[in-house]
């Protein structure tokens, strides 16, 4: 078996993992990352069409204008535009603006509190009073569709962080890469040098053997099992495959056991979500009229919100490129997982027809392409970003603690600030986790 030795292996090169490549190598301290795709990016993955339009698979929006991804923007002069489009509502089988949609729902998150015990969301929503049950269905497809949670589960002292840490970085506004997001990794791979980093793609991490400042990782690549040795390792994988029985799929095996993060992982979820991007010849919808505005009420759509069964949420970059997304998060994203993917492509054109009052015969020709990815079924990540379950308090911190100053953790899902479930919160991790192996190794030299 081929051995290779670092000081510090990271095991995923997601951001968290490149973040923190970036910050060791710039103390001149020598890092392998293991990824077990063929790409870089985790949870970020641009793909292209045809055209060249720029298509998310996964991360898309930048949630505010949080430092840690808009420093990399200034560094890298990369291109970003805000999203300003129209929010239009189906109600009652009828496209009306949602001009003040998001009002009733501010109202019920403004109700919340971390105040006395914690609290399911629908256990919140139970106890709203003042408040119609057309309100709280909003509020409800709100919470399950932007965390991908359960309403029963997701815990409210978390959710009133998390309104907390929106507060400080405008996170009432978002913005795209013009580039896609690929963009942001590429800053990444350019400020990390190649005589101290080395990035080994399509290395899949079987197994971790550890004892006090001494790593041994057992790998699998194309060309047979692969051994590499080191005196720490940062952990990036996500939640779900941290959280997954040792004989699944792309699960990872630690020697000894992490004992001391089983309670954390039993209060943290991965969040379902299934995303369709659908690419047309041209901009259909610009040409539907509605009752109130006329023929091209639609050109400056933004985002449409509905009760569809399947994909109830749709919504387009702007400018010029014909493309629609469509989310289905939570149950829905539950229950589209794993199933065929012409499947998710006929329930995607149906929810389209139903909410535009179109013929679903009518679309099919008009669309060139379609890309959709299940984050849930991928082995290597097995969901699409965490969430912390009611009494959770507390876990991702837990999560994140080092173990015997050798093994170091990063990822969103052991962000405490209120930022999980970012990519934001994801870079951050990457770089508190190189600071505190820094502080381990010079305090090791002293």
């Amino acid at each position: 078996m081929m051995n290779e030795a670092a000081d510090v292996i990271v095991i995923g090169a997601g951001v968290a993992g490149l973040a923190a490549a970036r910050l060791l190598a710039g103390e001149g301290v020598r890092v392998l990352v293991l990824e077990a795709r063929s790409r870089i990016g985790g949870r970020i993955w641009t793909a292209h069409n045809v055209d060249g339009i720029p298509v998310e698979m996964g991360a898309e929006f930048i949630h505010g204008r949080p430092r840690a991804i808009f420093d990399l923007v200034e560094a890298g002069e990369l291109e970003v535009a805000e999203s300003n489009g129209v929010q239009w509502v189906q109600s009652n089988d009828h496209l009306q603006r949602g001009d003040d949609f998001f009002a009733g729902i501010q109202n019920i998150l403004e109700k919340m509190d971390d105040h006395g015990p914690d609290r399911s969301f629908a256990s919140h929503l139970d106890e709203c009073s003042g408040i119609d049950d057309a309100a709280k269905l909003w509020g409800l497809e709100y919470i399950e569709g932007f965390h991908g949670a359960l309403a029963e589960r997701i815990s409210m002292h978390s959710l009133v962080r998390s309104k907390r840490a929106e507060g400080k970085i405008d996170g009432h506004r978002s913005f795209r890469f013009l580039h896609g997001y690929e963009s942001l990794l590429k800053v990444f791979t350019n400020a990390l040098p190649p005589k101290l980093v080395t990035i080994r793609l399509n290395t899949a991490v079987r197994a971790i053997r550890w004892s006090e400042r001494q790593v041994s990782v057992e790998a699998k690549t194309e060309t047979g099992p692969v051994e590499f040795t080191a005196g720490m390792a940062l952990i990036t994988l996500p939640l779900g495959v941290l959280q997954a029985p040792p004989e699944a799929p792309g699960a990872v095996r630690f020697d000894p056991e992490l004992e001391d993060k089983a309670s954390a992982m039993a209060l943290l979820y991965m969040g379902q979500t299934i995303r369709v991007s659908m690419i047309f010849r041209d901009k259909w919808w610009e040409r539907i009229a509605t009752a109130d505005s006329g023929q091209g009420a639609f050109r400056d759509l933004g985002f449409v919100h509905s009760h569809q069964e399947w994909f109830p949420t749709w919504w387009t970059p702007g400018g010029s490129s014909p493309v629609l997304t469509g989310w289905a998060a939570s149950r829905r994203g539950e229950r589209l997982s794993r199933r065929d993917v012409m499947f998710i492509k006929d329930k995607a054109l149906e929810s389209l027809a139903s909410i535009f009052g179109v013929r679903k015969l009518t679309l099919e020709p008009e669309l060139l392409s379609w890309h959709v990815h299940d984050w849930q079924s991928d082995p290597y990540s097995r969901g699409s970003y965490s969430y912390e379950g009611v009494g959770g308090e507390g876990a991702q911190a837990e999560l994140a603690a080092p173990v015997a100053e050798t093994l170091y953790f990063a990822g969103e899902a052991t962000d405490c600030e209120g930022n999980h479930a970012t990519v934001h919160g994801a870079i951050a991790t990457g770089e508190r986790a190189a600071r505190e192996i820094i502080a381990a190794l010079d305090a090791r030299i002293r």
